[in-house]
């Protein structure tokens, strides 16, 4: 008999919180095994770092965020992949166990949710988020394969394309995301947007990203890929500043939905001068106003819009909330971005911890994992 609307799991409720619990206990197991203390195996190296980051949080938030429709005993085998390719990594992030189960988790989100946009889609660029999704599944199996065999370079050149798949992703949603809501927050103010989802911006910054994907393994097209990021992320801001923001200052979660899309496209323009014209920050710090700012604002706002607006609770009532998440995780990139090691280490991963958790505390408090009728 198949299940019922009101006693289908939303996947959300699952793997929302495992995401804020274990960016928390990343962040911090990382930076102590990159500062000589004791820590699992597989944070020891900035490699695993970018791994568990990526590989381990943000999937997880996107696995979250696009996997639905799923039942009681689906959702059960995709959390336990999830955390067995955690807890494999951690403790054994060479082994034949790290990688088939890390496989196995990635191709299962891949396979859930790339028909789901391939098939609804009509226009290109909506289109484009199956194949998207299907490659940032291969960049998680080929950096756990890269790691798996010790090869280092390998291992850099697919943490240098996941960089640009996760802010692709970032950069289609978070608009699609945006868009509506800031438009609808204008009119319900007596005002007008006329620049909602600008499909001309839209669709030149999307192929900016095909293209700087496409130039990121090869150093000789360093500068090609550099100018790429940047037009990608200045075209990025010119759309965040036709949504007018400033014009829904009533809304701090809509608000704080925009600096973590700044975070982005300044994040694009600070990681192509750094890659293709070594200007400004190295690419390795660059690269954490995107893995840092754009990710974790965009991601900790969604997380918790998106349950609060499931479960239908006012989003009015959580503005601080979503203020607090968002200054401190624009603290924790200025301090990794301006830091240096040593004391801006530990801030960064401290204000980090502090927006995860207060995230954390809030999707326990609505725990409700099935949906409304």
């Amino acid at each position: 008999m198949p299940e019922s609307r009101a006693a289908r799991p939303v996947t959300e409720g699952v793997f929302f919180p495992l995401a804020a619990g274990y960016g928390v206990l990343a962040v911090v197991l990382s930076l102590l095994g990159m500062s000589g203390s004791t820590a699992p195996a597989g944070l020891a190296l900035p490699a695993g770092h970018a791994h568990e980051l990526l590989f381990g949080y943000a999937l997880a938030v996107v696995t979250g965020f696009l996997v639905n429709r799923l039942t009681v005993l689906q959702l059960l085998v995709l959390a336990s992949l999830w955390l067995l390719a955690r807890i494999s990594f951690l403790f054994v992030p060479g082994s034949l166990l790290a990688l088939a189960v890390n496989t196995g988790f990635a191709l299962g989100v891949a396979a859930i949710a790339a028909p789901r946009f391939t098939k609804a889609a009509k226009k290109w660029r909506n289109r484009l988020i199956g194949p998207l999704v299907l490659a940032i599944a291969s960049a998680a199996v080929g950096l756990q394969l890269a790691l798996t065999v010790a090869s280092p370079m390998a291992a850099w050149i697919v943490i240098r394309i996941a960089v640009v798949l996760f802010a692709l992703l970032m950069l289609f949603f978070g608009g699609r995301l945006i868009a509506p809501a800031a438009a609808g927050a204008i009119e319900r103010a007596g005002g007008r947007l006329e620049a909602r989802v600008q499909p001309r911006i839209e669709g030149a910054a999307l192929l900016a990203m095909i293209a700087a994907l496409l130039t990121a393994p090869w150093p000789w097209l360093s500068p090609a890929h550099g100018g790429l990021l940047m037009l990608a992320g200045a075209l990025t801001l010119l759309r965040l500043a036709r949504w007018q923001l400033w014009r829904c200052r009533q809304r701090i979660d809509l608000m704080c939905l925009g600096i973590g899309y700044a975070w982005l496209g300044m994040g694009l323009v600070l990681l192509g001068a750094a890659r293709g014209f070594e200007l400004g920050l190295p690419d390795s710090v660059a690269a954490h106003a995107i893995t840092v700012g754009a990710l974790g604002t965009l991601t900790t706002c969604i997380m918790l819009r998106n349950r609060l607006l499931r479960l239908r609770i006012g989003l009015e009532r959580f503005q601080a909330v979503f203020l607090a998440m968002t200054l401190l995780i624009s603290l924790a990139s200025l301090a990794r971005l301006l830091g240096g090691a040593g004391t801006g280490l530990w801030l960064a991963a401290a204000a980090w911890s502090l927006a995860l958790t207060l995230l954390l505390v809030m999707l326990l408090r609505f725990r409700q994992t099935d949906q409304p009728g």
